[in-house]
């Protein structure tokens, strides 16, 4: 049954409007949101060095890490600490 409105309209036209608003906005929200992640995704990482807390440096895994903890292999194997520059030195090298 289609009754009209104070516009004159069916109200079947009305909820077919207001389905396509619902949708457009969905469509662009499902577009909108994800480029907005990536662009914020896309902004350059700190340099390693770089302070990013009390006695804490970024080392090259781009890691917030504690000045002087252990730098490992792999496999945990320890072999040096990090330096205030966030890279591991090891010791007895010039690296």
């Amino acid at each position: 049954m289609n009754s009209k409105n104070s516009l004159g309209y069916a109200i079947l036209e009305d909820q077919i409007i207001s389905r396509f608003a619902l949708l457009f906005v969905t469509i662009f929200a499902g577009f909108a949101v994800p480029l907005a992640v990536a662009a914020g995704a896309q902004a350059a990482p700190d340099d390693p060095g770089t302070p990013c807390g009390t006695n804490m440096v970024m080392n090259t895994h781009r890691e917030c890490v504690p000045v002087d903890s252990f730098c490992t292999l792999s496999d945990g194997m320890i072999i040096g600490t990090i330096g205030p520059d966030g890279r591991c030195v090891i010791p007895g090298t010039n690296i």
